[in-house]
Parts: structure tokens; sequence; C-alpha cells
């Protein structure tokens, strides 16, 4: 059976009404000595951030909305819906206000909802993966796909890797005409024995991603016109996607100040912005990359 062409439609992202400085998060010199950080806004790239009183899954609701109104109507129409979150209500009678509430605020009363979750901030990423496996098998005919997560207070927010940002951010995924990228592959690695909390994420694992994900495609790590990536601190994603095989000027560096680190939202809002700006013309490639501890998980995205 020929295997089916992959589009994504409908991009979009919300990001908390809320602008806030790093620099002006209380107690933040305390945290900086504790974690053996310099003073240095410009090396780390931090600046600003967003912050929600609304929950995630209003920030969702918003996104997905404005993705269903972009889908075309003459694409097959959605029936299913993979929620990404790095957390989820705690009991059953919380799952189902959960899942019932989003999918009724969008009327997709009938799509079946998967939630999708545990990857960390690679969610999304790896998320991507399965529904374009979902819709070129034929399982699903177009596919939601939607994340969004929320922080605590401002102390929570600053890791040593990342200031955290609230936000959503959702794309369809369909396997009927062209939308605005053609998905032609996904791909993953992963090793348990790395997974550790703060572990160091591995250029070793991006390396072996990229390798199966560019010669399934027949392309090589050149021709990539970027990379949307974690907006983790600076000198992290810059050391460590060099150290892959990514170039400098493949990265795109702009949203690490501008909006800090929103969860696994980071690559597809990034992919938006590179389109916008005109960064990716039609027809380059694009791919979408996600590392946490212990895994990595991209994408390649040819913009149409």
């Amino acid at each position: 059976m020929e295997k089916s062409t992959v589009y994504i439609h409908g991009c979009h992202y919300s990001l908390g009404e809320e602008e806030r400085r790093v620099a002006e998060i209380p107690g933040l010199a305390g945290w900086l000595a504790q974690n053996q950080m310099i003073d240095d806004a410009d090396l780390w790239g931090w600046d600003r951030f967003r912050v929600s009183d609304r929950p995630a899954v209003e920030l969702m609701a918003e996104t997905a909305r404005r993705s269903l109104a972009d889908f075309d109507a003459r694409q097959p129409p959605v029936d299913a819906v993979i929620l990404c979150a790095t957390r989820f209500p705690t009991d059953v009678d919380g799952h189902a206000d959960f899942i019932g509430g989003l999918l009724d605020r969008l009327g997709l009363h009938h799509a079946i909802p998967y939630g999708f979750t545990l990857n960390r901030c690679a969610t999304l990423t790896a998320a991507l993966g399965l529904a374009a496996t979902l819709v070129s098998s034929g399982r699903h005919r177009s596919i939601l796909v939607t994340a969004g997560d929320t922080n605590g207070a401002d102390d929570e927010r600053l890791r040593p890797f990342a200031v955290f940002s609230d936000g959503a951010a959702s794309c369809i995924v369909s396997a009927g005409q062209g939308g605005e990228f053609q998905l032609l592959g996904a791909a993953a690695a992963v090793d348990a024995r790395m997974m550790k909390r703060n572990g160091e994420i591995s250029a070793d694992l991006t390396r072996k991603a990229n390798a199966e994900l560019f010669e399934r495609a027949q392309v090589d790590l050149r021709d990539i016109k970027r990379l949307a990536h974690n907006n983790l601190w600076k000198p992290i994603v810059v050391m460590k996607e060099q150290q892959a095989g990514f170039r400098r000027d493949q990265l795109y560096l702009d949203n690490i100040p501008r909006i800090g680190h929103v969860f696994s939202c980071d690559p597809l809002i990034n992919m938006i912005d590179l389109a916008a700006s005109g960064l990716v013309a039609p027809g380059e490639l694009l791919a979408l990359g996600s590392s946490v501890s212990g895994a990595r998980f991209g994408a390649l995205l040819r913009k149409t």
C-alpha cells in the first residue's frame, strides 16, 4: 500500500497574557548562587516570560479553536484529538471533566481523545510522530494535536536549564490535501539509563535520531534550513545542538529571551515564528527537535 502524504495545518499558539521579567523574580540572586550561575542575562538568554491566571485547558482550547478555524473544510474531518501536557488531573472524574469539557468547547463531540504525557518537554514533538503514524496508516483522517501547560509561583519557574512560561500550541495533522508544511517523517532515540531528574541532554541521542530521520527522507543535515528546538538557556542549546552536528546559523535562538521555555510547545512555536518571519521559504526543510534527559524526539518538515 502506498504511503499517504502527511501535512500539518492550522499551526497556532497562545501565551500567558501577563509578561514578566526574569530580572524581577524575587530571590533571583540567591537562586543563581545556589545553582552556581553568574548573573549574566546575555550569556544565558533570559529576559521575559509569560504568566497566565487561566488553567492550561483554557489556553489549549483557545489555540485549538484557531487551528480548527483555519482547517480547510475540503479536508477530511478531525476525528481524533491528541491532548499533550506534563500533568493532567490526578483522578478519573477529573480526567472526564478535562477531556469532555475541552472536546465540547471545540465542538468535537465524537472525536476520539488520546492523552499524551510522560515525555516531559518533548511530549508535543513525540505526539506529532504518533499523529503522523495514525493518519498515514488510515486509522484516523485528521488529528488535532494540542499541548498546554502552566506553572505555579515564580520561584518554581526558574530551573538550571530554562525559565518556564505558561502557554499552549496546536496544529492539525492530516493525510488530506496540502497544508502549511509537509511532514516528511519523525524519529526518536532513547536511553532509559540517562533519564534522571535534572539530567543532561545527550548530543549522542540527537545524532542517532537525526541519522534515522534524515536517512529515511534521503536528506543531509546540511540541507536543513532551520532547527526549531526547545528554548533552553542559550549555552545549552548552542553546545548540544552543535555537538549533534547542526551549525549555529541553523538554530533559532530569538524566542529564548522573548518567551522562555513553554514546556513541550517550543518547537511548534518556533516553527510558527520561523515561517512567519520568512526565514524558511517554500520548499525548504525545517527540523523539529526536543531533547530531554534520556530521549530525543525529532520531526522533519518541508514548507509548502
